[in-house]
This record gives structure tokens, sequence and C-alpha cells, in this order.
């Protein structure tokens, strides 16, 4: 089979399971069938052997997470099984201890999952949820939340504790693990292939699990297993090999030293490009989120001409919702330009620009232009926006408009087009 970086490949924009890098794929596929030149497959190899392969995957894997997140000793570092909806659950029943009830922010269907799986251990409150002010949606300040002194876990507050879904921005930006109590992140996006769950937790909340907490799910029965972490049952192996070198290539592509650092002026950069089409487009897409509490990796957004159109929705994560004319087109035209997993969230439909650190910024251009050529080709035009269909400007950020016109005399670029900044960047 000839390599990944060889052949053909369309890109996937999904929410999960994300595009892995060509390179990764590459080493995974090498490796699989005779890992270390042993005449075995690491797939076939137990997790019982101390100090051997699978052993060793998992304590390197482990060692990267430390040292790009900078992980502080007393807090371990685990990996389960079960996803984020496996942790929605292993939540409470590893921190409750004593208490009956826990604080949520509603941000929306994620946090709603997460505390429908709570109120079967406890009682949920919500201390403050997503609203709309000026016609954007944000997040009240924390000022503004309605916390309670017998909650187990919310804000880190005196003896409160902060936890914390990262499952779609863990690696897109540096994080200050000593905020939390615990941190999760579900593989599948910037961690690697579905199948795992790696969890941070600080290592003096280990004995607050309840007596009930299933061994699967329970914290401290994984990350006190011997001689290495994470072997209380049989774990993910193809998971976690895959995503030791998801970690292994941020290093090498983003540099050893600041890694995340350089990965969020990465992230910043293609999600501002995205955002600026959506927001100079006159209404023709629509985001409502306020800019201050946008994703970065998960950008969502509407057609204004579909204001009006309700979604029924029955909850399930397989269900679809019947698109309109327009979310239809663009999918058509994203399918016949390469472009993969841009279907928006069932609950609300519109289109879902997912900028995982596994998309090349090849792929951020392609659908720079698909923005831009569909706005055109829909609306008659978009007055603010560059419209030279060059969307990295030839690579001319800092040429003048007056040398892109003379290289391509039937180009129209703006002097948004040189401030747009696509510099191409290291990729993994």
């Amino acid at each position: 089979m000839a390599p990944v970086q060889e052949r053909s490949r369309c890109f996937n924009f999904s929410a999960g399971p994300a595009m892995l890098p060509d390179l990764v794929l590459d080493k995974i596929v090498g490796e699989l069938g005779d890992y270390d030149g042993l005449g075995m497959s690491i797939l076939e190899m137990g997790h019982r052997d101390a100090g051997g392969p699978v052993q060793e995957v998992l304590q390197e894997a482990t060692d990267c997470v430390r040292h790009i997140l900078g992980v502080p000793s007393n807090y371990a570092v685990i990996w389960q099984q079960g996803g984020a909806h496996g942790q929605f659950a292993a939540v409470p029943l590893n921190l409750l201890r004593d208490k009956t009830q826990a604080d949520y922010v509603d941000t929306g269907v994620w946090s709603r999952r997460a505390m429908n799986e709570a109120r079967k251990f406890c009682t949920v409150r919500v201390c403050a949820e997503l609203r709309e002010e000026g016609g954007r949606l944000e997040v009240p300040p924390v000022s503004e939340w309605n916390l309670s002194d017998e909650s187990a876990y919310d804000l880190d507050l005196g003896d409160r504790l902060l936890v914390a879904d990262f499952t779609s921005t863990l690696l897109s930006r540096p994080v200050n693990i000593s905020r939390y109590a615990a941190l999760y992140c579900s593989a599948g996006k910037n961690l690697g292939p579905a199948g795992v769950c790696l969890v941070v937790v600080r290592r003096d909340l280990l004995d607050f699990a309840l007596p009930q907490t299933p061994m699967v799910l329970h914290w401290k029965a994984a990350a006190e297993t011997s001689p290495i972490p994470s072997l209380a049952n049989t774990p993910p192996v193809f998971s976690i090999f895959a995503c030791g070198h998801v970690l292994k290539g941020l290093r090498r592509s983003f540099g050893d030293v600041g890694t995340l650092d350089n990965v969020k002026r990465r992230t910043q950069r293609r999600a501002s490009a995205v955002y600026k089409i959506i927001d100079e487009s006159n209404g023709f897409y629509i985001n409502k989120v306020a800019s201050a509490v946008r994703s970065q990796t998960t950008i969502c957004f509407t057609f204004g001409r579909d204001a009006t159109v309700q979604r029924q929705w029955t909850g399930s994560i397989t269900d679809t919702v019947k698109p309109t004319d327009l979310e239809e087109g663009f999918m058509r035209e994203a399918k016949q330009r390469r472009m993969n997993g841009l279907a928006g969230h069932p609950a609300f439909g519109g289109i879902r620009i997912c900028l995982y650190n596994g998309l090349p910024d090849e792929a951020v251009d392609e659908v720079l232009r698909l923005l831009r050529d569909f706005a055109v080709a829909e609306s008659g035009g978009l007055e603010k926006i560059c419209n030279c269909k060059v969307i990295t400007c030839l690579d001319t950020c800092s040429r003048s408009i007056k040398a892109i016109k003379e290289e391509h005399p039937t180009a129209s670029p703006t002097r948004s087009c040189l401030e747009h900044n696509l510099r191409p960047m290291p990729v993994l």
C-alpha cells in the first residue's frame, strides 16, 4: 500500500472522529503488523508484561501528555474507556464524597448530557446557563453564577472543585492544569482516534469516590496500578498507541518547548480566517456566539435565509434532520471539492467546520474558498470580503495589492486579503 501522503485524501472537517495527520497514519500502518521487529502487532501483546511493549507505549503516551500540558506532579494522568460519556458519570462518582448535589454550567447539548448522567447519582443545580444578549449568545460572568456552598464541585472557590470537559479543546492551547480538580478529554478530536478518554485528576481527590463507583470508572483504581497507571483493566491499546504517535507528532512539528503556544497561534489564525468571512458576509452566514466565548476549534453557522427554520431532534447522536436547500447545496459543493463532515449538529442544523490539529492548512484554504464561492454564487457578491479566489494570496501576505493584480489580472484583491496572514505553518 502506498504511503498515505502519496494517496489522494479528502479533507475531513468532522466533529469526530477527526482527521489524523498523514505522517501519523503512515507511522501507525508501518508499525501495526510488526511492532519494533518483534514479529507481532502491538494489538496482540499482553498488557501484563512488566516493562513490555504495551506498558512502554502507555508510559510514553502518558509522559508526552505530562510534557506537552505541563501536568504538575501532584496530578495523576490516566487513560479510561467509555469516552466523555463515561466521564459524565465518572465525575460525580469520583468526586461527590459526602455531598448530594453539584453545580453545573449549562452551555448546550453536551453539558446537558453530562447533567443527565449526574442526576443518576446526585441533585444537579444549574448555576449558570447560556443566554442571549444583543443578539449574541454568551456565558454569564462568574460573578453572576448562582453557586451553592452545598455543592460538591463547580468553581474553584474555597473547598469547591472545578471540573472541565476539554474534549474539543485540549491540545489546541496551553492550559493551567492547577486551576482544575480534574479535566478529561475524549479522543477523536485533537488527541487521536476514538476509543479512549484521557483524565487528569489531582491526587489528593482520589479518595473522594463513592463506594458504588464501578472499577472501570474508578480514578483511584486506574491511577494506582503497578508498575504503571491505567492497568486496572485491559487498556484500549490501539487508541493509546495512536494517541502516542499524535502527541509525538505535535512535539516534532510545533517544537519540544512551548508546543501548545505554537499550536495556539496556528489555531487562532485559522479560526479567525473562517470567522472573518462569516462576520463580513452581510448576514449570508450567521454565527450568534459572542466573540469572547467562540470556539476556536468548532465553528458553527447557519444561513441568514434559514432564520425561520425549526429543527426537530430526538436527542439521538445518530439522528439526522432534513437539511435546508442552502445546507444541502453547500455540502454538495463541499463533497465535489473532496471535503467531508461539514454537516451541522442534528439539534441545530447549519454547517459545522471543525479545525482540529490533524487538519492541514491546505484544507482550511479550501474551506475558505468554498465559503467565498458559495456566498458569491448565492447572494451575488460579498463587498467586504476579498474575492481574489487565492486564499493564501500565493503566500503573498506581505506583498502589495498591485503585485497580486499584475500576476492575476482578473483578481480583485482588497486590503483584507493582505491581512489574512495565512503563512504556511508546520503540519504533523
